[in-house]
């Protein structure tokens, strides 16, 4: 910690151009994606708590390129979107040795769906909140935002088109052995891709975990690991798997709530459908992680654990849309 703490002044010191100070480094325990700590951190213009993102070598989202999730953040800073502030970007990996970002540290709590100790007056201001920042999300102007990095679908009303390339990437990249449901899996999914009206930016891991809760509203969203250029409605689906969701859903009061918002329809079959592309891609986010660990790339048995559940949960997945008889 030591070193880490001086390595990191030396950087904010060179990225600021004057003298630093890093103190009270902690790792951050939990999570499956990216190495987090949090750190004093004092320099020529400030002074404020940190959060450092570092890539792993080996996790259930790879490839890992922190620039993503820094240039998201730097590029929302300005938008009615609340995120933590992003402050400085090691692109060389020389300094921590691998990649990383600093952010500031945002206040408060992370609520998870099964704290019990939530009100029912805390949960419905909660669940409208989710909802109304969900529908300032999806109209936000990114076009203007530099914002193209993230890959914008060839066809704008054909999004999922960009999405399932993707997921035969990963499933190409991954797999450990063949995975013929997925496969045929892909195929059902390719051939009922829906048009859709309009693009918007795209969380893709919107739920509860991922924002910030302080003196009864949002204050920032986390995790833009996943986001992309795409339909809203992967959003408003995701929102509805209960089992990586919670009970936040953008669903019957809630969805007429987000169009009032938004004006954005909720188009229930093409949330249907994107409901069994996001299972898929938790799917792939498991044998991701199985395929780290295989390779040496990782010790965290938490990993193999997931890896295990999602290869249980491929033969429900495609009986629940009639395929693999």
């Amino acid at each position: 910690m030591s070193e880490m703490g001086d390595a990191l002044a030396r950087f904010i010191a060179e990225a600021t151009g004057g003298p630093a100070e890093v103190s009270d480094i902690a790792r951050i325990p939990g999570g499956f994606s990216y190495e987090t700590w949090t750190a004093r951190a004092k320099w020529c213009s400030g002074e404020s708590r940190v959060v450092v993102r570092r890539e792993p070598r080996g996790g259930v989202l790879e490839p890992y390129d922190a620039t993503k999730e820094y240039r998201i953040l730097k590029a929302l800073a300005g938008t009615t979107v609340p995120v933590p502030r992003a402050l400085w970007l090691d692109e060389t990996g020389r300094v921590l040795g691998r990649r990383f970002y600093v952010m500031e540290f945002v206040e408060g709590e992370v609520p998870l769906p099964w704290d019990e100790s939530i009100s029912d007056e805390v949960r419905r201001e909660m669940h409208c909140q989710f909802t109304d920042l969900l529908a300032e999300l999806h109209t936000v102007e990114w076009h203007g935002l530099s914002l193209d990095f993230l890959g914008v679908p060839a066809d704008p009303a054909d999004p999922a088109a960009l999405e399932l390339d993707r997921c035969r990437e990963v499933l190409d990249r991954v797999a450990l052995r063949p995975y013929p449901l997925l496969q045929e899996i892909l195929a059902w999914l390719d051939e009922r891709r829906p048009r859709a009206p309009r693009l918007s930016l795209v969380h893709d891991d919107y739920r509860m975990g991922n924002f910030v809760w302080r003196d009864g509203r949002i204050v920032a969203l986390l995790d833009w690991e996943r986001a992309f250029v795409g339909d809203p409605m992967t959003d408003v689906a995701f929102t509805r798997l209960e089992n990586l969701a919670g009970w936040c859903s953008v669903a019957g009061e809630m969805a007429a709530r987000y169009t009032a918002r938004s004006g954005i329809e909720v188009g229930e079959e093409r949330v249907s459908y994107y409901s069994v592309l996001e299972q898929l891609k938790a799917t792939l986010v498991g044998l991701t992680g199985l395929r780290a660990f295989a390779d040496a790339r990782t010790s965290d048995l938490r990993l193999v654990q997931i890896g295990e559940f999602a290869e249980r949960a491929i033969a429900p997945l495609a009986a629940g849309i009639g395929v693999g008889r």
